[in-house]
């Protein structure tokens, strides 16, 4: 029996393979495409053109559609060979896959395995997810249903596996398998539920406690069963068929069971949506796609990582971003050590927007040394904790589909508080890491100089106490709103795990919505303040009253006001920003929501306060001159920190998004802090080598320009 805590904390294993040449998809970054064309006839493309198109725009691999999806998957739309076909269509791959090898194609089939239309499953009711309330699940894109990987569907889906694997192809790729928020309740969950803890399946709804976290577990391990099952085929095939499927995302993966800390080891590589954007852009991150990759490197170090990225804007899904757009989606998965899956259609595919995407696999062609095996030099860690996203109940804003707008809760809202955090790292231009919960239970904390917890609001004992050793040991937090009030299962402590170290205990009560109001520094406020030159600034949208504890308070809110004309705020003895040395340490606890604030408001003193407490207590080892925040910087090394690169993403466009025009910048002037002398510097987009001053361990050089993107390459 599975314990619960290996859900989050990843603690899954699998036997290794005997010794072998290294896998085709590491020798290489991978450029891989989707073209569209699972949604219509498949003889209707010459096999040699479209496996032409493919090379000419750059790309090295794709996912190839070889089933026909009729408002989702069934059995009549095969162009293979196998014996479950319902209808007999023209074996197309067996055209195809000649025309794709002698290109130099790698071919992965797509297998789209969360989507099957109604009539097909009509045909097999057995086989359907069952909500909670008894009834088959429906409305999958609005046209669909999907299947449950513990029914008999499973032996469908593996014989069709081994029909694929009898071409000679590169590798399969599942989109999905996955539950669904009121799922899967069929009576063949039951009963392996019965099976392996003895008991009946509890509710989805209630999201807190022992038995939930045990549901998640259960259907975790499900779709790993289910993913080992299908691994044994693909492998026993052949071992050099690539296997992967389209993993968690950075929400909340409680609705799906798809944590990848528990289905990365059946998997080759692990990849994940973070180019997908959707609806209104002015509310998504620009640095979603690179907050992806640092994640996945986090879940799966040692495998290529994949952001999947649609060239449309989402939910069209024939509607190309701007060239810009596309471009930003491609450098800032491959800055942070990502590969790139891209997906456009035949609609798109002449349009000049295309010429974005070839220049991007063209320079990752020409020089993809630099982009294998890499690391982060980040000194700074921003946690992402999949136990918040799946227990805390504070809010209901945690993403729970890509295709599903989540509900927006005010009050800690878990998404908007890492955004916000982490777009006040950015903007600082502060190199930094995204680990999850795992990394805090049983990797190496003290590799960075400051953890920052946006609303960990849950958290386990165990974790808590690897942060209290870490800070004794000389290590530095940033901690806001409800982080560690909670235990790993949504029950709420009576009292922060980290009081000690936060200096300060909960009083009990959240404050707010806080509209008009204002935070005020103490008398003698500390250097942490120094560039807060107001006396008064706007106040977080939500607190938690705290009582200082050991900790100094240097900032608080002041009385809430009746209105905004409401006469001069007075202090209150709200603690906005505790301040307290624990051992060798230091931690600056923040009362409020302030990443929320952040992502709300873009208030400047909560950037500036973000950005102060970095320069205090992790300074960046690389500083820009002639750059606006919206320049990200990512610094990755290579041969054990003998080469260093020093990646610059350029988000300075129009007021709003889309972006469809790019500031390019002139004369930006780059620091950055070395011991190791540098003998040159190379810039990869322009192809110069740039003049530089290098002394007491401080190198400075200018890049005469700067469109979306470039990469120094630091000898």
């Amino acid at each position: 029996m599975y314990r619960p805590v290996l859900i989050l904390a990843g603690l899954a294993a699998c036997l290794p393979l005997p010794c072998q040449p290294p896998p085709w998809w590491t020798r290489e970054p991978l450029r891989i495409v989707h073209l569209l064309t699972d949604f219509e006839p498949l003889n209707a493309t010459d096999p040699a053109r479209a496996a032409a198109l493919k090379i000419e725009w750059g790309f090295n691999s794709e996912h190839l559609g070889v089933m026909h999806h009729r408002r989702g998957l069934d059995d009549e739309g095969f162009y293979f060979t196998t014996r479950l076909a319902a209808r007999q269509n023209e074996d197309y791959m067996k055209r195809y896959l000649p025309e794709a090898r002698k290109r130099g194609l790698r071919v992965m089939i797509y297998f789209n395995v969360h989507w099957f239309n109604r009539e097909f499953a009509a045909r097999h009711p057995d086989w359907v997810q069952i909500t909670e309330a008894g009834k088959p699940l429906e409305g999958i894109y609005q046209t669909g249903t999907s299947l449950c990987v513990n029914s008999p569907w499973r032996e469908w889906v593996f014989q069709l596996l081994r029909d694929l694997c009898a071409y000679p192809i590169d590798g399969i790729f599942f989109d999905g398998p996955v539950f669904y928020a009121e799922t899967c309740y069929c009576r063949h969950c039951r009963e392996k539920y019965r099976r392996l803890y003895g008991g009946e399946m509890p509710s989805k709804r209630e999201r807190r406690g022992r038995g939930f976290a045990t549901l998640l577990e259960f259907q975790a391990r499900s779709l790993a069963d289910f993913l080992h099952e299908a691994r044994l085929v693909i492998k026993a095939a052949n071992p050099q068929i690539a296997f992967y499927m389209n993993g968690g995302v950075r929400g909340g993966n409680w609705a799906t069971g798809r944590f990848n800390r528990v289905l990365v080891p059946e998997q080759d590589l692990l990849g994940s949506e973070g180019g997908f954007i959707y609806g209104d852009l002015t509310r998504t991150s620009l640095w979603k796609p690179g907050l992806t990759a640092r994640l996945l490197e986090t879940q799966a170090p040692d495998k290529p990582r994949v952001i999947f990225a649609a060239a449309a804007h989402k939910p069209w899904t024939f509607s190309i971003l701007p060239a810009p757009e596309l471009k930003l989606l491609y450098a800032d998965s491959i800055a942070n050590g990502a590969n790139v899956w891209l997906a456009f259609s035949r609609f798109e595919a002449d349009l000049p927007e295309i010429e974005a995407i070839k220049a991007m696999n063209r320079l990752v062609e020409r020089h993809g040394r630099y982009y294998l095996n890499t690391r982060s030099e980040a000194r700074v860690a921003l946690v992402w904790s999949d136990v918040t996203a799946s227990f805390y109940t504070g809010a209901e804003a945690q993403l729970i589909d890509v295709d599903r707008v989540p509900a927006r809760s005010e009050v800690g809202n878990l998404e908007g508080e890492f955004n916000g955090l982490a777009e006040a790292l950015a903007r600082s231009h502060t190199p930094f890491d995204v680990i999850d919960d795992a990394s805090l239970e049983s990797a190496r904390p003290d590799r960075y100089a400051l953890i920052v917890l946006p609303n960990v609001a849950c958290m386990s004992s165990g974790t808590a106490e690897r942060l209290r050793r870490y800070v004794e040991a000389g290590g530095h937090l940033l901690a806001t709103f409800e982080t560690s009030l909670y235990d790993e299962t949504g029950v709420r402590r009576p009292d922060f795990a980290l009081a000690d170290v936060f200096g300060v205990h909960d009083a009990g009560r959240i404050v707010g919505p806080k509209r008009w109001d204002f935070i005020q520094p103490a008398q003698g406020a500390p250097e942490l303040l120094s560039h807060l030159r107001r006396r008064l600034f706007p106040a977080t949208t939500y607190h938690l009253r705290v009582r200082p504890a050991g900790g100094r308070a240097v900032l608080y809110f002041t009385r809430t006001m009746a209105g905004p004309y409401d006469g001069i705020p007075e202090a209150s003895e709200d603690p906005a920003l505790v301040w307290h040395a624990a051992g060798r340490g230091r931690v600056v606890y923040v009362a409020g929501d302030l990443g929320n604030s952040i992502q709300n408001l873009h208030i400047a003193e909560h950037l500036e306060l973000v950005a102060s407490v970095v320069r205090q207590l992790a300074p960046s080892p690389v500083r820009l001159e002639n750059a606006p925040g919206s320049v990200e910087v990512v610094l990755r090394s290579q041969e054990g920190g003998r080469r260093w690169i020093l990646h610059l993403v350029n988000f300075t466009g129009e007021m709003t998004r889309p972006i469809q025009r790019i500031v390019p910048l002139s004369n930006v002037i780059v620091e950055l802090d070395r011991e190791a002398p540098v003998r040159s510097v190379r810039a990869l987009v322009s192809g110069q080598a740039l003049r530089f001053r290098f002394g007491a361990g401080r190198l400075r050089a200018t890049v005469p320009h700067l469109s979306e993107y470039e990469a120094l390459v630091i000898e």
